[in-house]
């Protein structure tokens, strides 16, 4: 698997809820964090980390898209 597949099936595991409009700020910072994990873990592993923290994850989702839509700014955030 390459980063691209990896970014994909990563992407379409954490927008299930089709809260990230591609394009909106939500959207490019959880791509940043997939990117950045990809790149130290590699793309097996990142997968395999989503998946183990899905849910936790999807949460920390919605809070990033309320916190998007009431401020605007862009915070930094990890895997």
């Amino acid at each position: 698997m390459n980063k691209f597949q990896a970014m994909a099936q990563i992407m379409i595991l954490l927008n299930q809820d089709q809260l990230l409009k591609p394009g909106s700020q939500a959207y490019k910072t959880v791509r940043k964090m997939v990117s950045d994990t990809i790149d130290r873990l590699g793309p097996e592993a990142a997968l395999a980390q989503v998946m183990d923290k899905k849910t936790h994850l999807l949460e920390e989702i919605k809070i990033l898209c309320m916190w998007h839509k009431s401020t605007g700014k862009r915070p930094s955030v990890k895997l």
